[in-house]
C-alpha cells in the first residue's frame, strides 16, 4: 500500500518494540524459535526483570545509567534458571558487543551482590535495519589484535537476529504476533506480500503501534484507535484489517485533498457572491454539490477548505 511517511522519534520506536516484545507469548516465541531454536521456556515461567542499571564511569566520580529494552527472568518452581534480555536495533552499531557486555556484567554483578546462586544471562539483539549487519558481532572484530596475544584475549560475541532476512522456514515456526512483524520486514526486503494475511492478532494495538513506529506511516495512528475499539468490543482483528483500515484512511485523505481543491474554487465564487447555480455552470459542476458546499461555508466560516472537504468525505464513507 502507498505510505505517507513521517519521521518517528527513537523514543516512540523503543516504546513500540518494548510493548509488543514484553508480551509473554511474544517473548517466549522469540526465545524458543530465534534464540534457542527449540521449545525451552514457557510463558508461566517468565517474570519481568530490571531494565535499568547504574554503573560507575571511568573517572570513578560519576554514575551513569544504562537501560535494556526488554528483560525477563525465567523461573522454575521459584528457582531462577536464567535471565534473558532483548535489545532492538534499527541501525548497525559497531560497538554493540561492548554495550551488551555492559548489560550482561550488570546482571551478573547483581547476582553477586545479592549472594544468589549464579544463573546464565543471555542477551539477543533483534536487528530491523534495511541493510545487512556488516560491522561485526564480537569484540575481536573491533580491533587489530597481535597474533601472539590472541590466545590471551577474552572475546565477547553478541547473539544477533537479523529479522528482515530471516528465512521463510524460520518465520513459519513463529506462532505469536511477532510472526506478522517478521513477515512485514521480509516483505519490505522484497519477499512475499503478507499484508493481506488472514492471521488473527492477539495484540492488535501493539502490532499497529509497531507498524506505525517503524513504517513512519501516519495512517496507523488512526488505525490504532480503530483496532483498540474493535478489541474492546471483543471483535477479532486480523493482519489484513490493519492494512485495510490504514488504506481506507489513506483513500479518505486523498479524496479530501482532491475535494479541497474544488472547494477552493467554489469559495472564490462564493466570495464574489455568485449564486450556486452560476457557480455550478462556471465550474461545470452539479448545482446540488455547489449548494451543499456553499451551505457549509456559510455555517462554518472558520473552517478551511480542507476541513470542509473532510466533513464531506466523512459523510461519503459512513
Amino acid at each position: 500500500m502507498a505510505e505517507e511517511k513521517a519521521t518517528v522519534p527513537r523514543l516512540q520506536k523503543d516504546r513500540a518494540e518494548k510493548k509488543l516484545e514484553g508480551c509473554r507469548d511474544v517473548f517466549t516465541d522469540i526465545s524458543n524459535v530465534l534464540i534457542f531454536e527449540k521449545p525451552l521456556i514457557w510463558e508461566d515461567q517468565l517474570r519481568d526483570g530490571p531494565t535499568e542499571t547504574i554503573y560507575k564511569a571511568d573517572d570513578a566520580t560519576r554514575y551513569r545509567e544504562q537501560r535494556r529494552d526488554v528483560a525477563k527472568y525465567v523461573e522454575n518452581m521459584g528457582i531462577q534458571m536464567m535471565f534473558i534480555g532483548m535489545e532492538n536495533q534499527s541501525k548497525t552499531d559497531r560497538d554493540m558487543a561492548i554495550r551488551v557486555m555492559g548489560y550482561d556484567y550488570a546482571s551478573y554483578r547483581s547476582q553477586m551482590d545479592a549472594g544468589a546462586p549464579r544463573y546464565p544471562v543471555i542477551t539477543v539483539v533483534l536487528y530491523f535495519g534495511d541493510q545487512e549487519w556488516d560491522v561485526g558481532t564480537s569484540l575481536k572484530e573491533l580491533m587489530d589484535i597481535p597474533e601472539e596475544l590472541e590466545h590471551k584475549f577474552a572475546d565477547y560475541r553478541i547473539n544477533l537476529i537479523d529479522v528482515p532476512r530471516l528465512p521463510k522456514s524460520v518465520r513459519a515456526k513463529l506462532t505469536s504476533d511477532f510472526r506478522v512483524i517478521a513477515d512485514y520486514f521480509a516483505e519490505k526486503g522484497g519477499a512475499e506480500d503478507q499484508s493481506r494475511s488472514e492471521r488473527t492478532l492477539k495484540h492488535p494495538v501493539e502490532v499497529a503501534d509497531f507498524f506505525r513506529a517503524f513504517s513512519g506511516d501516519k495512517r496507523f495512528s488512526e488505525t490504532m484507535e480503530v483496532v483498540a475499539e474493535m478489541e474492546k468490543e471483543g471483535r477479532e482483528v486480523r493482519m489484513c484489517d490493519l492494512f485495510d483500515k490504514a488504506e481506507a484512511r489513506g483513500h479518505r485523505e486523498g479524496r479530501a485533498e482532491e475535494r479541497a481543491r474544488m472547494i477552493s474554487a467554489m469559495r472564490r465564487k462564493w466570495d464574489k457572491q455568485l449564486s450556486a447555480a452560476d457557480a455550478a455552470e462556471a465550474l461545470e459542476l452539479d448545482e446540488a454539490e455547489v449548494r451543499e458546499v456553499y451551505d457549509l461555508i456559510e455555517r462554518n466560516s472558520g473552517l478551511s477548505d480542507l476541513e470542509i472537504a473532510k466533513v464531506l468525505v466523512q459523510e461519503e464513507y459512513k
